[in-house]
């Protein structure tokens, strides 16, 4: 009998998993939570066919190792750390649960990332190519909605409202964003995953999802894409001949123009911000929608104002929230802050705020995190993101901000030790 060679599933299996979390960002936030925790199950255990083998790496030996070889990616569990701790802050012990237990993950994910191999260009490609299928197939189903009752869904964009999305509209339209960025950094570098067409194919979505952000007309997913795409042919500059850079450019400057005349939500929701924006400075009280983000704002920081060093604490925010809203604008209802950093300085002061821009602004200072271009274009996207949003307080923006972002570190990783390629014949993301 021949004797094969030792094979391993782990890595397979790891790359099919975090398929179905990127599937599971437009489609179910259960198989989000399933494919975390098998993730960091597969990461843990070596499991071998030929002959059939079990080993258990998650040990204190390989753990520190994991630690002290990539930083970047453990760094992220510091955050995890911080609500963990906190729930010895006062307060009510099941709203501390409530916002950390889905911090679990940036303990879990980085753990899995850090334990395991490198992704190389195909397996990073596969992944970020099922979140972008997903977005396509999604906006198909949008579109068919909108278009069956035109005119109302015009009217509501008109009030400050939504087109029906498969998630927050908020955090789809940065998946959209996010989606036409991939696209576009594939087709102008020309990444194939296999065929010679796909370049064109990639071109296309871009523009395709370009339109479609418009037509969703959700503010922050439009200034997400302008921005994801400036700082995209940032990177490019010195690599984009001179014609292109202009029509680039051109294309961004008109863009806005040519969806407020021919999409007409688009031309509502400009009107109703202007509008929004009037009545606050009339009334800052009203419940609109962007009144509602500016007195989240407003709130946050005079929170943290209050706490200036430590905090109230998870377990005591809602109720903070609650009596400001009462007593500064005599409303029963109360938003979080519409921002990630003024959230974390509402919940744990100072401190809380100067760990968590450690975490997300470590990565940036090892000088690998600048190449390939993409993976620095799609996480600076996602800093501006939590501008405008909490993101990593619901578990689609945790999600998608771990996944994309150890993913990204795990091929660059690939890329920094050298390791073989899958054929003479592959292009690296390389700026």
């Amino acid at each position: 009998m021949a004797n094969f060679p030792a094979m391993s599933i782990r890595h397979p299996v790891a790359v099919f998993i975090c398929m179905a979390m990127a599937v599971a960002l437009l489609w179910s936030k259960a198989l989000l939570a399933i494919s975390a925790g098998a993730l960091a199950i597969i990461a843990s255990t070596d499991i071998q066919i030929r002959p059939f083998r079990i080993r258990w790496l998650l040990t204190p030996t390989q753990v520190m190792e994991s630690i002290r070889t990539r930083p970047w990616m453990w760094v992220y569990a510091l955050f995890f750390l911080l609500y963990l701790v906190s729930g010895l802050y006062p307060g009510s012990l099941q709203q501390w649960w409530s916002l950390t237990h889905v911090k679990i993950v940036f303990l879990i994910l980085p753990l899995s990332f850090a334990l395991l191999d490198p992704f190389s260009k195909r397996d990073y490609m596969i992944v970020v190519l099922c979140m972008v299928l997903m977005a396509v197939w999604s906006s198909v189903w949008v579109q068919v909605a909108y278009f069956e009752d035109y005119y109302l869904f015009n009217r509501s964009l008109g009030f400050g409202a939504a087109l029906p999305a498969p998630t927050n509209h908020i955090r789809y339209s940065i998946i959209i964003a996010m989606s036409m960025v991939i696209c576009l950094a594939f087709a102008i570098e020309d990444i194939r995953y296999k065929y010679k067409w796909e370049r064109w194919v990639y071109g296309i979505i871009a523009v395709y999802l370009f339109y479609f952000l418009h037509l969703l007309s959700v503010r922050s997913g439009m200034m997400l894409g302008y921005l994801g795409i400036i700082t995209l042919v940032m990177f490019y500059f010195k690599r984009i001949n001179r014609v292109k850079q202009v029509l680039i450019l051109l294309l961004l400057g008109v863009a806005p123009f040519v969806a407020y005349t021919w999409l007409p939500g688009f031309q509502q929701k400009i009107h109703y911000a202007l509008y929004d924006l009037d009545r606050f400075r009339e009334d800052p009280s009203v419940n609109y929608s962007d009144a509602g983000r500016w007195r989240s704002y407003k709130a946050g920081l005079d929170i943290g104002n209050r706490y200036p060093f430590l905090g109230p604490g998870p377990g005591r925010i809602r109720h903070e929230l609650q009596t400001y809203y009462q007593e500064q604008y005599q409303l029963e209802t109360y938003n979080r802050p519409h921002n990630q950093f003024v959230t974390v300085f509402a919940i744990f002061g100072l401190f809380g705020l100067a760990l968590f821009l450690f975490v997300v602004l470590y990565p940036m200072t090892i000088a690998s995190f600048w190449k390939p271009a993409l993976i620095p274009v799609l996480y600076i996207m996602q800093l501006l993101a939590m501008m405008v949003e909490h993101s990593v307080d619901t578990a689609v923006g945790t999600s998608l901000f771990l996944l994309l972002t150890l993913m990204g570190m795990s091929y660059q990783l690939h890329l920094r030790n050298g390791s073989p390629t899958e054929g003479h014949t592959e292009k690296t993301l390389h700026a």
